[in-house]
């Protein structure tokens, strides 16, 4: 119930529910009947990499080896072959056009954007984890992250703690 998506699916909303763990893939599609849910992992290309968690059924578990090697408590899980957002879209037939993009994936959330084409999908809001803006706003605009989404037509408008919300430029 803390999941940035789940409120938005109380009031009626559906939409397509990625996770790479199977556990929670099998509890989602319980608990989310009206979404699509997809057991996969997301980055910029295919590749075969591992998942690390620090505990069965965590929200926190990640493919980036370099964020889970600065917790001891994660510990290797498994490998997984990852695909492209846009894969995994097109497989879904998404209109190319929709309200609401979440990206949050444990410091993979720059791969995955870079795997999504922006040019045939348009989502019209793109909620995003961006660990630099832990440091404050200069370190966030200064991201990665914020340079790809604004040369696309996207407006950072607000942000808490790691989540920042990018809107798309009206007439773009």
């Amino acid at each position: 119930e803390t999941a940035n998506t789940f409120g938005f699916y109380k009031v009626g909303w559906r939409g397509i529910l990625i996770d790479m763990e199977e556990d929670k893939v099998c509890v989602a599609k319980m608990a989310r009947k009206r979404d699509v849910v997809i057991q996969s992992a997301i980055s910029d290309r295919v590749e075969t990499l591992n998942i690390y968690s620090p505990g069965n059924f965590s929200t926190n578990a990640t493919i980036d080896s370099e964020a889970a090697a600065k917790h001891p408590e994660y510990q290797r899980r498994n490998d997984i072959t990852t695909e492209t957002l846009t894969e995994v879209l097109d497989r879904c037939d998404c209109p190319e056009r929709f309200e609401f993009l979440n990206i949050d994936c444990e410091g993979n959330d720059f791969r995955v954007l870079k795997g999504l084409s922006l040019v045939k999908y348009q989502p019209k809001v793109i909620c995003i984890e961006i660990w630099e803006s832990k440091a404050g706003l200069d370190d966030m605009i200064a991201s990665d992250i914020h340079k790809h989404l604004v040369s696309r037509d996207y407006e950072l408008k607000s942000w808490a703690i790691f989540s920042a919300i990018y809107v798309r430029k009206p007439g773009s």
